[in-house]
C-alpha cells in the first residue's frame, strides 16, 4: 500500500486532511515559500521580536509544507504509476463480507461495476438467483474512471468462494468487531496486544486495472500487506437476458413483514424435510396467508399468519378489513380464474438458500407475479456489528455514517409446474389455483 491508499483511507476517519488531494502539493509549495521568506526576513533584521515572530512562522511554514509537499508528490507519482478504471477502499469490510455471505449458496458470482456501486448476481441453474448491490458509501474512497462515457463496466464473473475468504482476513480483526455477539466485550487478557485490542485498523483496496484484468484486493494490517489477485472471467453478450424476469406491472401479491417472521416459519417446516412449500393468500372473505410443506417423510406441515391477534380478537364485522397480524402491507388481488386465492408452489430447498438474509435482514418485501414468480426483498441494516439491527451502540461509522444505512438483498424464484393436478380434482379447481402456468 502506498501514501496514496493511506491518504485514501483517511477519509472515513475523523482526522482527514482539510486540504484535497489535487491541492496538496500547491499549499505545500507556497508553505514552504512563505518559510523561505520569513527566514530572509529574520537575518535582515536581527533582533528578539524578529525571531520571536518570523522564526515562528518560518517553523510552521517549513514542517506543514514539508508535509504536504510530501503527500501531494505521493498523489502525482501514483498517478504517474497509470491509472486503473476502479479503485476503491474501505476501512471495515465486515459489512462487504456480510452481504455476500447472503447471496453465497453458488462458487461464483456476476459482478458489474458501476458509478454508483458494484452489483453481484449469484443463481443456479436459472431458478434461483439472489442479488446485491455495494453501494459506493460503503466505501471511504471510490473511483471510477471507465474508458468511454458510460456509468458500467463490462460484467465479469469470479469466484465468490475465493472473495470471501480474502475479505476475511480482514473482518476476523476488525476493531468494531471485538464484541461478542450478545455477551458484551471480548475479555483481551488473552490478546492485549492483538490488532483489535491496540484499536489499529486495516485497511481493503479493491482495484480493477482494465477489462479483463484480475481483481485485486491488497490489505494492509500494521506492517502487514496481503495481495490477492482474483482472476476475472468474460461473461457472454446478452447475461441480462437470462436473469429471472419479475412483471413488476402483473403483481398478485405483495407483502411486507419482519424476516423473523418467516424464518422462523422456514426453519418450523424444515422440521419435517419437505420437498416443496406452497404459498397461499387470499384477501377475501378475510386476509389469509400460510406456508405449506409437501411431500417430507414425517407429513405435511402447515404454518399460518392470523389476521389477528390471539389476546386480542377483534370483531367479526372488522375482521375481514384486517390484514394478517404480523404483516405491516398485505395485498393480494387474486387474477381472474384464480377464485379469489392466490397459490403457487416451489422447491423447498431453493427457499432455503435465502436463509442466511432471512436471519440478518430486519424486514422482508414478498412479492408474486401473475406467471409465479417469487421475489424476496430483505433490508438488512448494517451497524456497528451488522448481525444484531436493534443494537445501535458502538458504531464503526459513527452516527449517520454509511454503516448505519439499510442495503437490499434480492432473492428470485421460478415456481414448480403441478402437473396432473387436475387427476386429483375432478373439477379442475385445484388446478387452476395451484399454478398460473
Amino acid at each position: 500500500m502506498s501514501l496514496h491508499d493511506d491518504w485514501q483511507a483517511a477519509a472515513s476517519s475523523a482526522f482527514e486532511p482539510g486540504v484535497s488531494k489535487d491541492s496538496q502539493l500547491y499549499v505545500g509549495f507556497a508553505l514552504l515559500l512563505i518559510g523561505f521568506l520569513s527566514t530572509g526576513l529574520f537575518g535582515l533584521s536581527r533582533s528578539l521580536p524578529s525571531l520571536s515572530l518570523y522564526g515562528l512562522i518560518a517553523s510552521v511554514a517549513f514542517g506543514f509544507g514539508a508535509v504536504f509537499t510530501i503527500c501531494g508528490v505521493g498523489v502525482y507519482v501514483h498517478d504517474m504509476d497509470g491509472p486503473v478504471v476502479f479503485s476503491a477502499v474501505s476501512t471495515s469490510v465486515r459489512q462487504l463480507h456480510v452481504l455476500l455471505r447472503c447471496i453465497a449458496f453458488a462458487p461464483k458470482a456476476e459482478v458489474q461495476i458501476t458509478s454508483n456501486g458494484i452489483k453481484f448476481s449469484v443463481d443456479e441453474a436459472r431458478v434461483v438467483q439472489g442479488i446485491t448491490v455495494i453501494e459506493k458509501c460503503l466505501f471511504s474512497s471510490y473511483d471510477f474512471n471507465p474508458e468511454d462515457d458510460s456509468n458500467a463496466l463490462p460484467p465479469f464473473e469470479i469466484s465468490l468462494s475465493a472473495l470471501l475468504d480474502t475479505l476475511q482476513i480482514l473482518g476476523i480483526s476488525d476493531p468494531a468487531y471485538a464484541r461478542n455477539q450478545g455477551s458484551g466485550f471480548a475479555p483481551s487478557y488473552n490478546n492485549a496486544f492483538n490488532t483489535p485490542s491496540l484499536g489499529v485498523a486495516g485497511t481493503c483496496r479493491i482495484s480493477y486495472a482494465q477489462v479483463g484484468a484480475p481483481l485485486c484486493i491488497t490489505i494492509r494490517e500494521g506492517a502487514v500487506t496481503t495481495t490477492c489477485k482474483i482472476n476475472t472471467y468474460e461473461i457472454p453478450s446478452g447475461y441480462e437476458e437470462t436473469a429471472i424476469p419479475l412483471d413488476r406491472h402483473a403483481i398478485c401479491l405483495k407483502i411486507i413483514m419482519r424476516s423473523t417472521w418467516l424464518h422462523d416459519a422456514i426453519a418450523e417446516l424444515a422440521g419435517t424435510h419437505p420437498t416443496s412449500v406452497i404459498l397461499h393468500a387470499s384477501e377475501r372473505p378475510s386476509p389469509f396467508f400460510a406456508l405449506e410443506g409437501q411431500g417430507g417423510p414425517f407429513g405435511d406441515a402447515v404454518v399460518d399468519y392470523l389476521p389477528e391477534s390471539k389476546t386480542e380478537p377483534t370483531p367479526s364485522l372488522t375482521r375481514s378489513k384486517k390484514k394478517p397480524f404480523v404483516t405491516e402491507t398485505f395485498s393480494a388481488p387474486a387474477p381472474p380464474g384464480m377464485h379469489g386465492r392466490v397459490k403457487q408452489r416451489y422447491k423447498f430447498d431453493l427457499i432455503k438458500k435465502a436463509g442466511k438474509a432471512m436471519a440478518l435482514a430486519s424486514k422482508v418485501s414478498i412479492r408474486q407475479d401473475q406467471q409465479g414468480v417469487l421475489s424476496l426483498q430483505f433490508m438488512v441494516e448494517l451497524n456497528g456489528t451488522g448481525f444484531n439491527p436493534a443494537e445501535k451502540e458502538g458504531a464503526h461509522g459513527g452516527v449517520g455514517s454509511p454503516l448505519d444505512k439499510a442495503y437490499f438483498v434480492d432473492f428470485c424464484f421460478v415456481p414448480l409446474l403441478d402437473e396432473g393436478s387436475e387427476d386429483e380434482d375432478g373439477n379442475g379447481e385445484e388446478s387452476e389455483s395451484n399454478n398460473l402456468l
